[in-house]
């Protein structure tokens, strides 16, 4: 199962964490596994590429972990992008549950 977390401060989204593999369909065949990397590999090309937001990135091949964290700076430029995330990987939960959970924690920092 993928285990989504997403961080939130009172300025809004701050930081999502990707912690596991699906475990829909062998590697190669997994349409969930491909769907939530395709919407990472996005998230990632919009805010980096297109925003310019400097976006922390980690990639654990280990534990297959990706965190994408916001710079302080630029919260507020970040969050339309974050709230799409969020509500795409929503809906992939609604028919995926057995193999993705996403879940919010409000609070002032992602670590």
């Amino acid at each position: 199962m993928t285990k989504v977390t997403f961080y939130r401060a009172q300025d809004g989204y701050t930081a999502v964490d990707l912690i596991g593999h699906a475990g829909y369909a062998e590697e190669g065949e997994d349409i969930v596994c491909a769907a939530i990397s395709s919407s990472v590999q996005l998230i990632h090309v919009l805010l980096f590429d297109v925003q310019k937001i400097a976006v922390d990135t980690l990639i654990e091949d280990e534990g297959a972990h990706i965190r994408l964290t916001l710079p302080q700076d630029q919260v507020t430029e970040g969050q339309n992008a974050f709230r799409a995330f969020h509500l795409h990987l929503s809906e992939l939960e609604e028919n995926y549950s057995e193999f993705i959970h996403v879940t919010e924690v409000y609070n002032d920092a992602a670590d």
